[in-house]
């Protein structure tokens, strides 16, 4: 009877999830589409340079043959894909205009080619092709390093100086500075903004940077105030309470930049009042979280087969409890691995790219070395340890190293079906709803097959690393009288540690002084790697607790966690062409 209603509770939450799968995917499409005014279509096209392009077509209602719509192109920055850009093109959709987000060429499912433009000015060709969009009535933005790409979008000679005709308004979010001519521009650098300035100029002060009283004529500046230039067009600066990755997420300066396409390309064809991109952001981070959530009475239900019952024994007892070699072992890798991680991430970008015909993507790379460094610590520490603490039974230790061949290909097996069933529900968010599962800065897509060879030649390298992190926890953070809710989260602070300490460094000095600690590409590198740990740390750390109260061992938890982490390293991030 017990047995029966544990599989009544797994079936049950199967269903939660798919319920919360469904609801959350219908409202992120609702939003996205503002109610089914706005056709959104996933298009891939091959541009006028005879390369494959990736991009997202919001196209509203009133845009037609008949009645052309202003159009606007919107461009990632960074190593980000087009579904990033989602609040700036569920917000002008909506207010009439046909905005065009796309993937660069190098990212997500474009062409792997390298071109000065990344293929903005491709891009925008396209755009203005279109019979539905008023070629004569053209903006573009660009978000971080998307603020030089929309440079190049819209301008036509190799110095970026003369505009193309057609276009009359450029929006920069979160970068840039007043560098176009014969176009309206306005910007969009928040306070909090942590690239701003190489810590030399605080973000605070953007009113009075020379960079930008210059081309004003103006000291201090007025902020959202419409500079008029002598040839008609006009420039403005906007500032706010944001920082730099959530420029794309907070209100703020998502309607400061409706504002100014309003005011310089075109009144809006559709008014609309507030946000509406919000019921996206809600709703595919719920449907990401489902999908996670069903993965664990999937693993439970396969592990209760008489396949997979092999790879199952009862969870062994702790090896010690709270003594002063425990407290060195969870104090002293996290400061190390704390220390490390800036100098770690850059070098391993730089070490690894020694081997870019295999290891093509430098973000991955260097958070590979990170975590390969940091797993290597944690176990070394772990022996010293266990050295130092007398009353561990040694052959406990290697008990807990060991399994079979079979055995370690069964736990294989199940990794990957069980991120198997992820990656379907995956596939059916796009087929149906046309959208990404996604919590921010993280996501998961379908890959293409060139990211799939990404995928096995990075593999290898997660799951060695996950293997060596995942034995030093489990045995090493377990201790006796600790429940599982308590494994887990100890679990998650001591991989939370280097991630929290170095952002806390980081946005600390920004709140404390105004001024940055991202003064390089070292230092913006780590950010944004550790930013999207913080995050994938909850799933991961999960699983290898559960896993190891289901199996007894790390193994089963190591492979799922290295497919997780593989298919998130790879699945949009820029490759390195070769």
């Amino acid at each position: 009877m017990e047995r029966l209603n544990n599989l009544d509770r797994r079936i049950l939450l199967i269903l939660l999830s798919l319920v919360l799968f469904v609801s959350g995917f219908s409202i992120a499409s609702f939003s996205e589409t503002a109610g089914g005014r706005v056709d959104v279509q996933r298009i891939d096209f091959v541009t006028d340079e005879g390369y494959r392009m990736s991009a997202k077509m919001y196209i509203p209602d009133n845009a037609s043959e008949e009645t052309p719509a202003p159009g606007i192109l919107a461009l990632p920055g960074g190593n980000a894909n087009l579904e990033n850009l989602s609040s700036v093109a569920i917000e002008l959709s909506r207010r009439g205009y046909v905005v065009m987000a796309v993937d660069p060429y190098t990212i997500g499912r474009s062409a792997i080619v390298t071109k000065p433009d990344v293929g903005s000015r491709a891009a925008m060709d396209y755009l203005m092709s279109m019979k539905f969009v008023d070629s004569s009535c053209i903006g573009a933005m660009g978000h971080s390093a998307g603020t030089g790409r929309a440079k190049w979008a819209v301008t036509t000679d190799p110095d970026c100086s003369v505009i193309r005709d057609g276009v009359k308004a450029v929006f920069y979010l979160a970068a840039g500075t007043f560098n176009l001519e014969g176009v309206s521009h306005g910007i969009f650098i928040g306070s909090w903004d942590n690239t701003y300035g190489q810590g030399k100029i605080s973000a605070r002060d953007i009113a009075s940077a020379e960079a930008f009283t210059q081309p004003l004529n103006a000291n201090p500046i007025e902020l959202g105030r419409y500079y008029e230039m002598e040839d008609g067009t006009a420039r403005v600066l906007y500032s706010g309470s944001s920082g730099h990755p959530t420029a794309l997420l907070l209100k703020e300066p998502i309607l400061d930049m409706v504002e100014f396409f309003e005011r310089t390309l075109a009144p809006a064809p559709v008014p609309a009042q507030g946000i509406g991109y919000a019921g996206k952001e809600i709703g595919t981070a719920v449907g990401i979280i489902a999908i996670l959530i069903m993965m664990f009475p999937i693993l439970s239900l396969l592990m209760d087969t008489k396949f997979f019952s092999a790879v199952t024994r009862p969870m062994p007892a702790p090896v010690s409890g709270v003594n002063a070699p425990f407290l060195f072992y969870l104090i002293l890798p996290a400061a190390i691995n704390t220390l490390i991680c800036q100098w770690a991430i850059y070098n391993g970008q730089m070490f690894l790219s020694n081997f870019k015909s295999v290891l093509r993507i430098n973000n991955t790379n260097g958070f590979v070395f990170w975590f390969g460094c940091s797993a290597l610590l944690s176990v070394t520490i772990l022996a010293i340890r266990f050295k130092w603490d007398g009353t561990i039974d040694k052959e406990r230790i290697i008990t807990h190293a060991k399994t079979s061949w079979p055995n370690f290909f069964k736990a294989l097996l199940l990794g990957f079906i069980a991120v198997g069933s992820v990656y379907l529900m995956t596939c059916a968010a796009e087929v149906f709803w046309g959208l990404s599962p996604r919590i921010w800065k993280v996501q998961v897509n379908i890959l293409n097959s060139t990211r799939w060879g990404l995928f096995a030649a990075y593999f290898p390298l997660y799951l060695l690393f996950f293997g060596v992190f995942n034995f030093s926890q489990t045995i090493g953070l377990r201790i006796r009288g600790q429940s599982e809710a308590g494994f887990t989260r100890l679990v998650w602070l001591t991989s939370f540690i280097p991630a929290g300490l170095f952002l806390i460094y980081a946005y600390g000095k920004l709140w404390l002084t105004g001024y940055t600690a991202i003064t390089n590409v070292q230092m913006s590198r780590a950010n944004s790697t550790l930013l999207n740990c913080v995050l994938t740390y909850f799933i991961t750390c999960k699983v290898t607790t559960f896993c190891y109260k289901k199996t007894g061992s790390y193994h089963t938890g190591a492979v799922i966690n290295a497919l997780i982490m593989t298919w998130t390293a790879v699945a949009t991030d820029l490759i390195t062409v070769i």
